[in-house]
């Protein structure tokens, strides 16, 4: 379908662009009958984003874009939730998009947002990646997951969450722990989590035995085939989907002595699962404090916001 510009409108009214422009605006100058003959015309053929359409009307709407990398994550799912139920508490629209990873269809995304009169952007950052031209747009942004200079920005510990984990099975007893994570060079749950593990491997001089693959439980599930190749007691997953994929495979083999812990307090690896051992980084909390940050924005200052982990042990036995 053609998407139809200022110009077809005009012809479509019999009036010039600057008239359109005008109602668009909300600005003086246009006899009532031609701005509502020009405001049905604008509905009819779907070409002022529904945001401007309503506050011509009288309805100030206020709305903001939230910018997910993928759909199926655990964390960013709990966050957006969070999000989500703090907009609808303030009567705020929103616009939720999947960028896959891509900074291409980032740039593309935003810009469309700015046309459709946006007021504010969440975007869950990419790794390695540079967000200079967001200054530019004269609005409110807020980055999660990791420190984006320039920007208010939400972090989490991921560090410290494999860190409290490490000690956790150490203190039990636990001296062949085995590490399955995500790409080493995404800098937040890959680069960080993995790190903790290496460096704690170093400091207790124990075997380092890691292998990474993707977000999906499917890649737990044959990485767990692999860790299981060496003498391990233990393995600790970078994400609590790949402990799911893990789990079903030492299930299948019905190996019930390897404790398998993850990140993320997953409500389904939990269900299936009741004695997980996992971290839980109030996600859904953090969604609502970048939505307090957006809105509340008045100063050009820029802060960062870490939330710390929590270790989950909910139905643990004491003796591991």
């Amino acid at each position: 379908m053609k998407k139809h510009t200022i110009l077809d409108i005009a012809k479509l009214a019999k009036v010039s662009k600057s008239t359109i422009s005008r109602v668009i605006n909300n600005e003086p100058g246009v006899k009532e009958e031609t701005k509502l003959k020009i405001l049905k015309i604008i509905e009819e053929y779907d070409y002022t984003p529904s945001k401007s359409a309503r506050e011509l009307r009288g309805i100030k709407i206020n709305a903001y874009g939230v910018l997910m990398t993928r759909l199926e994550s655990n964390s960013e799912n709990q966050a957006v939730r969070g999000i989500i139920k703090k907009l609808y508490e303030n009567n705020y629209d929103y616009l939720i998009l999947e960028n896959r990873f891509s900074i291409e269809k980032t740039k593309h995304y935003i810009e469309d947002l700015l046309k459709r009169g946006i007021d504010g952007l969440i975007i869950f950052a990419l790794p390695n990646e540079n967000y200079n031209f967001l200054k530019k747009i004269k609005k409110s942004v807020v980055m999660i997951g990791q420190e984006v200079e320039g920007f208010n920005s939400i972090v989490y510990d991921d560090y410290g969450a494999v860190t409290k984990i490490l000690d956790y099975l150490w203190k039990n007893g636990k001296r062949k722990i085995a590490y399955i994570g995500i790409d080493r060079n995404d800098p937040t749950t890959g680069e960080k989590r993995y790190r903790a593990y290496e460096e704690f491997s170093k400091d207790k001089k124990m075997k380092n035995i890691s292998y990474f693959g993707n977000f999906e439980y499917k890649s737990g599930f044959s990485l767990g085939e692999e860790a299981m190749k060496n003498d391990i007691d233990s393995i600790v997953c970078g994400t609590d989907n790949l402990a799911l994929g893990v789990k079903e495979y030492l299930r299948q083999k019905n190996n019930k002595k390897v404790i398998v812990t993850g990140i993320g307090n997953d409500k389904l690896v939990r269900f299936l699962d009741p004695e997980h051992i996992s971290i839980n980084f109030s996600y859904e909390e953090s969604g609502k404090k970048a939505v307090e940050i957006l809105v509340d924005q008045k100063s050009d200052k820029t802060k960062n916001y870490t939330y710390n982990s929590e270790l989950i042990l909910e139905n643990v036995l004491d003796n591991l």
